[in-house]
């Protein structure tokens, strides 16, 4: 008798976890690879533990398959839980944030004395003077050699520093310009720098880049890094145009940050006009791209 509730229980328990591995494995099918990307890197690997148990579902003791289930039980249950809650999910992530944070601070050198406050405060001019065509109102903070600007247009947050660098003489050499704005979590990653001489000489041999947008004299002069339909969605006509009028003062790096909920230009010049003009138009059509999300399929 005693051996018979043995098997029993041993039949139980398999169909049980036969029934569990099925329903995982359905629940898996509705979503996509983007909702994995999507979680935290601690509750993925958590998730990843307790799947692991679909490796006990031949154990041969008791315990082991017991465990099994409790393991698989709790997965199946986080993972349910998830898929309930992905349209707030999606909505938060298609949400632009009215607001963006100051770009990042550049590292200057140990001991660095920065420019003269004669040359710090002719271009704190020059950058007011500038970002004033965007927004009457904006006003320049910080000291030297960092300023920040903030300010809108067409309801669009703009973040501005300027780094100023010298040669040790107290001149301003070069500012380091660095513009953000925010995007939703929802758009795609990309980044697009100046083309390296690595990369020039690449080319120059018949190699050719992942992604390109088709004109010769954007992409000679600028590697995309990321997903083809980023760059399609990100880099129309309008905004390569943009780009390339940035160059000329200096090759921008653009950077779409979702994770950050951010997109950035930098670009190493003196304050000008129609660099910071075709900067802002760059960020600007990032941000107003229809989000793209899909987590269920």
């Amino acid at each position: 008798m005693r051996g018979d509730s043995y098997r029993d229980a041993f039949v139980g328990i398999r169909a049980r976890l036969e029934d569990l591995d099925a329903r995982i494995l359905e629940r898996e099918a509705e979503v996509t690879q983007t909702f994995w990307d999507s979680l935290p890197t601690e509750l993925r690997e958590r998730l990843a533990d307790l799947r692991a148990a679909r490796e006990l579902v031949t154990a041969e003791t008791f315990d082991e398959l017991t465990r099994a289930e409790g393991m698989l039980a709790a997965y199946l249950d986080e993972l349910a839980a998830l898929i309930d809650a992905l349209p707030s999910v999606e909505a938060e992530w298609s949400e632009v944030p009215d607001e963006v944070g100051d770009p990042p601070h550049l590292d200057l050198p140990l001991g660095y004395g920065g420019p003269t406050p004669e040359e710090a405060n002719a271009v704190r001019r020059e950058l007011t003077a500038v970002v004033r065509e965007h927004a009457r109102d904006a006003e320049v903070t910080g000291n030297n050699p960092v300023y920040l600007a903030r300010f809108r247009e067409r309801d669009c947050p703009f973040a501005l520093s300027a780094t100023l660098y010298t040669q040790g003489n107290g001149v301003v050499s070069e500012v380091h310009m660095h513009l953000v704005t925010s995007i939703p979590r929802a758009l795609p990653p990309l980044v697009v720098r100046h083309e390296s001489l690595f990369s020039s000489l690449g080319a120059v041999l018949g190699l050719k880049h992942g992604v390109e947008v088709g004109d010769p004299s954007f992409d000679g002069l600028f590697v995309i890094e990321g997903t083809r339909a980023a760059a399609e969605l990100y880099l129309v006509p309008a905004v390569c145009a943009q780009l390339l009028a940035l160059s000329r003062f200096d090759v921008p790096t653009l950077h779409v940050d979702p994770r950050a909920r951010v997109a950035s230009l930098r670009w190493r010049f003196a304050p000008a006009p129609k660099a910071l003009d075709a900067a802002v138009r760059v960020l600007r059509a990032i941000r107003e791209s229809e989000p793209r999300v899909q987590f269920r399929r």
